[in-house]
C-alpha cells in the first residue's frame, strides 16, 4: 500500500495551483541565476531526491569513464584563425538523421525522466521541438510515443512554430527527402527519433515499434551496449528504485527536497511506459479476432506471449529480465528489417572501428559513438578520443567533407535522395554509404559534453550531430521544461560564441575545418597540410585545467552555491 495506491495524488493535485509556487520558489531562483550547465546542476542537485540525482549523475564502478568523458575535451586545443569577416547570427543549423534542424545538438534518450520533474519526456520534446531539435525517446521512458506525439501536436496546434534560425534572420533552403516515403513532416521541425533495446519477447519489440511508427517517429536508434547492465554503486548505496519505495531512508530525503516530493506526490505515480504499450497493443489484437469481447479474457494466441505484469514495482523487474544478453549482429539487422523504410536507424553504443564498419554492412543507416556516458564498462574509452577513428572507418574526413558537399548542393537545387545517392558515389567514392539508400552514413556522437566548445570540437573531429544526456537532464531536475529549455539556450549561445571565436560562421564551416583537424594519431592530415594549420590539437592533461575542487566533481569550473 502506497499513497499513490491510495489516491492520494488526486487530493494533493487540487492544491497544487496555490503549493506548487511556493515549493519551487527557491528551485526557480537557482536556475534563473545558472549561467552555465555546472551551475544548472548544482540546481538539480539542491532540488531533487538524493536517490534520483544520483542516478542521473553517476558512472559505474569508480566513476573513471565517467571523469575521463568529460577530461578528454579539456585536452583538446581550439586553435582559432582571425579576421574571418564574420557577424551575428551565425548558422546553426544541420541535417541529423533526415531531420532539418536549427541546432547540432540533441537531447539523447533517457530512462525515466519523470522521476527527475513532472514535465518529464512531453517536457523534454517541447523544449526540443521550440529549439528546432530533433528529440529522442527511450525505450525506457516514462511517456509512451503517443502521447510525446500528443503533446507535440497540442503543441504545434497552437500556432506554427517559426525555427530559431528564422527568429534570428537565417534563410534555409531546404530539399525534398524520399529516400524513406514514410518519413513524417515531422522531419522538417527536427523529428522525432525513437530509442530501442531488443528484448527477449519480440512481440513485445513489435509492439514498440509499431506504436512509434503509428506516432510519427520517423528515425530509429538501436542501443547494443546495455545487453548487461554497469555496476552503478551510487544507486546501490541509495537504494534506488522505480517508483521509490517508501524506506525511512527515502523518506527523510525527501523531506528535504519539498519540491520533488510535491511534484512526486500530487501527480501519477511513474514507471516505465513500455509494458503499457505492449498491454494495450495485446489487448487490441484479441478484440480484432473478436469485436464483440470486451473483457481481460486471454485467447489461445495471447497464452503464447509472455504474461505481462501490471505491478509497477513488478514491471521493473520483468523488465530488467527482459533484456537479452545473447543478442547479437543477426538480431540487429532483423531489427533493421522490422523497421522497414520508415526512416534511417542508427546503431548506438560504437567505439571500435570495425564494429562501425559491420553496423554498415548490416544495413544500419548511422553510427553512434557512445559509452553509455560512462555508466557501462568502467574504463572505457572517452568517446571523443575515439571519433577520429570511426569517422577513418567511414571512409575518413575527405571523403565525408567531399560527401556533405554534395549532398547539400543537390539539396539546394531541390534534388531527392535518389540524386543525393548519386552525386555522393560520383564525387566522394571513399564514403560509406547506406546499402538501403545509398545516402553517406551519418555519424552521431555523445559523451560528456558540458560545454558549447566541447559541441565544436566533436563536430570539426567527425560528428554530424550531438547528443546531450546528463546536461539536459540537469536542466529537467531543477526546472522542468524550463530548465531544460534553459540548457538548450546556454549551449547553443554557446556554440554559437565558439564559432566566432573560432573563425566559423556555420556548421558546414566547421565541417569543412575538420580538414585540417589534427590528433596525436596524425587523423585529418591527409591532405598534405600541415599540422600548425589545424584547427584542433592534443595535448597532456594539466591540473590547470581545474581551477578548483568542485570543478573536478562538475568537469568545468564555476558554480554558485
Amino acid at each position: 500500500m502506497t499513497p499513490h495506491s491510495l489516491g492520494v495524488h488526486k487530493v494533493l493535485s487540487l492544491l497544487t495551483p496555490a503549493v506548487r509556487p511556493l515549493v519551487n520558489w527557491n528551485a526557480e531562483r537557482r536556475l534563473a541565476a545558472a549561467v552555465n550547465v555546472a551551475d544548472v546542476r548544482d540546481a538539480a542537485k539542491a532540488r531533487a531526491h538524493k536517490m534520483v540525482f544520483d542516478y542521473l549523475d553517476a558512472g559505474a564502478d569508480d566513476e573513471i569513464t565517467l571523469r575521463r568523458n568529460k577530461d578528454a575535451f579539456s585536452q583538446i586545443e581550439l586553435h582559432y584563425r582571425v579576421l574571418a569577416g564574420l557577424k551575428p547570427p551565425l548558422d546553426l543549423s544541420t541535417r541529423i538523421m533526415g531531420n532539418d534542424v536549427d541546432v547540432p545538438f540533441f537531447p539523447s534518450p533517457t530512462a525515466g525522466s519523470m522521476m527527475f520533474h513532472r514535465d518529464g519526456e512531453k517536457g523534454v520534446a517541447r523544449a526540443a521541438r521550440s529549439h528546432g531539435a530533433m528529440y529522442c525517446l527511450s525505450t525506457m521512458g516514462t511517456t509512451s510515443p503517443r502521447d510525446v506525439a500528443k503533446a507535440l501536436d497540442d503543441m504545434d496546434a497552437k500556432g506554427p512554430r517559426r525555427a530559431v534560425s528564422e527568429r534570428r534572420g537565417i534563410t534555409r533552403r531546404e530539399g525534398i527527402t524520399n529516400a524513406f516515403p514514410q518519413a513524417s513532416s515531422d522531419s522538417k521541425k527536427g523529428g522525432k527519433l525513437f530509442q530501442l533495446y531488443v528484448w527477449k519477447d519480440r512481440s513485445l519489440v513489435r509492439d514498440l515499434l509499431a506504436q512509434a511508427k503509428d506516432s510519427g517517429f520517423n528515425s530509429l536508434a538501436l542501443t547494443v551496449d546495455l545487453t548487461w547492465y554497469g555496476n552503478r554503486e551510487r544507486d546501490t548505496r541509495n537504494g534506488f528504485t522505480v517508483p521509490p519505495a517508501y524506506t525511512l531512508k527515502q523518506m527523510a530525503n525527501a523531506i528535504t527536497r519539498p519540491a520533488w516530493t510535491w511534484d512526486f506526490l500530487s501527480s501519477p505515480e511513474y514507471a516505465y511506459a513500455a509494458l503499457d504499450v505492449a498491454a494495450d497493443a495485446r489487448l487490441a489484437r484479441r478484440r480484432s479476432m473478436n469485436p464483440d469481447d470486451v473483457s481481460d479474457r486471454v485467447s489461445d494466441t495471447q497464452e503464447k506471449e509472455q504474461a505481462l505484469p501490471t505491478d509497477r514495482r513488478s514491471q521493473v523487474s520483468f523488465i530488467r529480465d527482459a533484456f537479452d544478453p545473447s543478442f547479437s549482429w543477426d538480431d540487429a539487422e532483423w531489427l533493421v528489417n522490422e523497421w522497414g523504410d520508415v526512416g534511417p536507424v542508427a546503431l548506438k553504443g560504437v567505439v571500435r572501428p570495425g564494429d562501425a564498419k559491420t553496423a554498415v554492412e548490416r544495413g544500419f543507416d548511422a553510427v553512434w559513438v557512445s559509452n553509455h556516458g560512462g555508466r557501462q564498462l568502467e574504463t572505457a574509452p572517452a568517446t571523443i578520443d575515439v571519433l577520429p577513428s570511426v569517422r577513418t572507418a567511414l571512409g575518413g574526413t575527405k571523403a565525408w567533407v567531399a560527401a556533405r558537399r554534395a549532398a547539400d548542393a543537390v539539396r539546394k537545387q531541390g534534388g531527392d535522395d535518389a540524386a543525393v545517392a548519386r552525386a555522393v558515389a560520383r564525387d566522394a567514392p571513399a564514403m560509406a554509404v547506406s546499402k538501403r539508400t545509398g545516402l553517406p552514413i551519418e555519424l552521431l556522437f555523445d559523451g560528456g559534453v558540458q560545454r558549447g566548445t566541447d559541441i565544436v570540437k566533436a563536430l570539426v573531429l567527425g560528428a554530424d550531430g550531438v547528443g546531450l544526456g546528463k546536461p539536459y537532464l540537469y536542466g529537467l531536475c531543477a526546472g522542468g521544461e524550463r530548465g531544460v529549455a534553459k540548457v538548450f539556450d546556454i549551449l547553443r549561445d554557446e556554440t554559437e560564441r565558439a564559432f566566432g571565436l573560432l573563425g566559423v560562421g556555420s556548421v558546414k564551416d566547421a565541417r569543412e575545418a575538420s580538414l585540417f583537424a589534427s590528433n596525436n594519431d596524425g587523423i585529418g592530415k591527409d591532405d598534405g597540410r600541415e599540422l600548425n594549420e589545424a584547427f584542433v590539437r592534443r595535448r597532456a592533461a594539466s591540473a590547470r585545467d581545474f581551477p578548483d575542487g568542485g570543478a573536478w566533481a562538475r568537469g568545468y569550473g564555476g558554480g554558485v552555491w
